[in-house]
This record gives structure tokens, sequence and C-alpha cells, in this order.
């Protein structure tokens, strides 16, 4: 496997790709669109999961909206595949879960530390995933704890 990493294209909208190259051989490409640690690991994690399904025919790309691109059913489902497979790679389901319970009151920055170091990752990559998932807004204070970076 090759992995490419590339500045974001302009008006792009496309965090990562898969392209099978032959049986053996895979290209993942991802790029720093949004600049957020968490949307990276998260496309790769994604990306990876496209590669474990093994569908050499057909090239999967990455899109948070998926705007204009197939969507069959089985384009659909692998979407749907590697969505869950990063998700829960990053931040195990059962715990995110319980965490999600745990805090019904409210998230704090010492609550999304502590859970963050408890399953090993990122604090920002939890903010991010409680964003997805609707339980903080996209203007949160808590963004304080996403990381930045841009691929040089």
């Amino acid at each position: 496997m090759a992995l490419v990493l590339l500045p974001n294209l302009k008006n792009c909208g496309v965090n990562g790709a898969v392209k099978w190259l032959g049986k053996d051989k895979v290209v993942l490409a991802l790029n720093d669109r949004r600049k957020y640690a968490d949307t990276f690991w998260f496309a790769l994690f994604h990306e990876l999961g496209h590669v474990l399904q093994q569908r050499i025919k057909v090239l999967l790309v990455s899109e948070i909206k998926k705007a204009g691109l197939e969507t069959d059913d089985l384009i659909q489902r692998l979407e749907a595949g590697a969505d869950a497979f990063s998700q829960n790679t990053l931040i195990p389901k059962a715990e995110y879960d319980e965490f999600v319970m745990m805090c019904s009151s409210g998230f704090t920055a010492e609550t999304i530390r502590s859970f963050a170091a408890r399953i090993n990752v990122l604090p920002g990559i939890v903010v991010g995933r409680l964003q997805h998932d609707g339980y903080l807004t996209n203007q949160t204070a808590l963004n304080s704890l996403k990381i930045k970076y841009v691929i040089g």
C-alpha cells in the first residue's frame, strides 16, 4: 500500500480516496481539508476500511456530504461500512455510548480529556465525534481541544 498526503485542492470537497492498482497494490490518498486532526484521522480509518473491503474495481472517494457521487446501493453500503469502521476503530461504540450517557447533563473539557485518555485518542477526536453526532455544535468552546495542522 502507498499512502499519499496532499494539500487540499480548493473547492474539491474530498478528504481521501482509495485506488487499486492491481490485485495487491492500492494507493490511499488523503489531504488536509478542514485542517483538523479529527477529520484527518476519521478519513484515514475510513479509507483503510475501504481497503479492507477489497473492492478492487471500485474507485472510492471520501467526501463529507457525498454530494454528486454515485449513490447506488453498493456504494452506500461500502460508505456506511467504512464510516462504521472508522468510528468504531477510533472510539469503540460501547465505550462511546456509555460516555454519552454518563455526560447527559453536558460535556466539559475535563470529561472529554479523561475519556480520550482512557481510550487513547486525542480529545479533539472525541469532540469531532460529538459534533458529528449532534451532541455539540460546530461553534462549541470545546473546539479548543481540536488540533489544527497543514500538510506542507
